[in-house]
């Protein structure tokens, strides 16, 4: 992960780019909307199973219900679970770069 400098679209200037390049930093293209470098988009998906699972429990009918649904899954939400996804982002970065910026894969 050393010498590579992940940048999106329009993020850096041509004299940043050109002192990078100079001290052996290469750029690194991709979409400016990267979720699998957000950990937090996987723990939406979390709620989200938590919260379908729950459907086959009971029944959400109203916005207060759901409203209610949600704050209680996301106070479930462990420290060990939101450490999990953050520990994978060396390797998410790794296999990001390795596709030239593309995030075409879930981990």
């Amino acid at each position: 992960m050393l010498g590579a400098k992940l940048e999106g679209p329009g993020e850096i200037s041509n004299n940043q780019e050109r002192d990078s390049e100079s001290e052996g930093i290469s750029k690194v293209k991709w979409s400016p909307n990267s979720p699998d470098l957000n950990p937090i988009e996987h723990i939406w998906r979390l709620m989200k199973w938590r919260i379908l699972w729950r459907r086959g429990v009971e029944r959400i009918t109203t916005p207060l219900e759901m409203g209610k649904v949600l704050q209680k899954e996301w106070d479930k939400i462990t420290i060990e679970e939101i450490n999990h996804e953050i520990v994978k982002l060396p390797d998410v970065m790794i296999r990001c770069m390795a596709a030239n910026g593309g995030n075409k894969f879930q981990s």
